[in-house]
């Protein structure tokens, strides 16, 4: 039986907060002009952050098909690379869709979008997560997001289209209250969330090894 690998805490929890840091600093860029009275971030504007908000819900309905050969555990060695090369060229597609529907900056957030929507510096130690809780985290991460994103448009009263409001103030307003809320989240659902699905598989592991041991001293 293959044993399950597991962080100890202090690392587990270093790379929980490096995921969150980016969605912070998402959201802070978000909430300056709202606190500076209408006064973007240097080298931002009205545009570009709605740019972001557009490409914020590409990464969120679609950025978990490039991540899903990643979810997959494969022991023979040979075949190791296959969900890297899938993960690589299913990418690369969703990128160049991005770019049809939002232009070649639309696609250079998407393509950041998705590394921190879906638990940015968490995605270095996918091989370290059993693939159950991969999966899990992952599937969870996606359907909150969207849950998210359509929940503040209902709130805030905005179109469907996202090309009718996004390079409305009403953006600005949005872009601060979702990347706020996924911050929370990364900060105080994912960490202890991962610490459970990860600990529980290593003690039905345990377990597992104890009834096989028991066994075979029977036997």
């Amino acid at each position: 039986m293959q044993v399950i690998k597991t962080l100890p805490l202090k690392h587990l929890l270093i790379f929980c907060v490096a995921a969150a840091l980016p969605l912070l600093l998402m959201s802070l860029l978000f909430n300056f002009p709202l606190a500076s009275g209408g006064k973007y971030f240097p080298g931002t504007s009205q545009l570009l952050l709605g740019d972001i908000i557009h490409s914020a819900f590409l990464a969120a309905a679609s950025g978990i098909l490039p991540l899903m050969p990643l979810l997959f555990s494969i022991k023979h060695k040979m075949f190791r690379l296959v969900p890297k090369i899938i993960f690589a060229v299913s990418g690369f597609v969703c990128a160049w869709f991005a770019h049809a529907i939002a232009g070649t900056t639309g696609m250079l957030f998407y393509v950041v979008l998705v590394f921190i929507t879906y638990g940015g510096g968490t995605l270095l130690i996918f091989d370290w997560l059993s693939s159950v809780t991969r999966t899990f985290l992952t599937l969870l991460r996606w359907s909150v997001a969207l849950f998210i994103y359509v929940t503040l448009q209902l709130h805030l009263n905005l179109e469907v289209d996202i090309a009718h409001w996004k390079q409305t103030t009403a953006a600005v307003e949005f872009g601060a209250l979702y990347f706020y809320i996924l911050t929370v989240l990364e900060v105080v659902l994912y960490p202890p969330l991962t610490w459970y699905l990860e600990y529980r598989l290593q003690g039905e592991q345990r377990y597992s090894l104890a009834l096989d041991g028991f066994g075979q001293t029977r036997g």
